[in-house]
């Protein structure tokens, strides 16, 4: 009887010894995990602070305003926004306010 209470006792100890083990792979783990986060956080909150230099319309950046067609324009706004009201006559009178902007 002694024999298996020794026997019990040493795979008691044996199993919380793997549980610590066990328990500090995870805890290095979870530093790893934060770290890694913290890495995804940082260049998701310097996006968000900063202010953006130019304007976002990629349509006219580095392009002659004269070499877009309002039709084109109309085409990609109405793939971008579905619902968009907006007819050949709109983007023609975009384009000439972008090209009196521009001079």
């Amino acid at each position: 009887m002694l024999a298996s209470l020794q026997a019990a006792d040493t795979v008691i100890r044996n199993r919380n010894q793997e549980i610590a083990a066990l328990n500090s792979r995870l805890a290095a783990k979870d530093e790893t995990i934060a770290e890694l986060n913290e890495q995804i956080d940082n260049p998701e909150s310097q996006l968000e602070q900063r202010s953006p230099t130019q304007p976002e319309t990629s349509a006219t950046v580095g392009t002659d305003l004269s070499e877009i067609e309002p039709a084109d324009l109309l085409n990609r706004l109405k793939a971008r926004r579905k619902k968009s009201g907006a007819n050949l006559a709109d983007m023609e009178a975009v384009l000439d306010i972008l090209s009196y902007l521009e001079k």
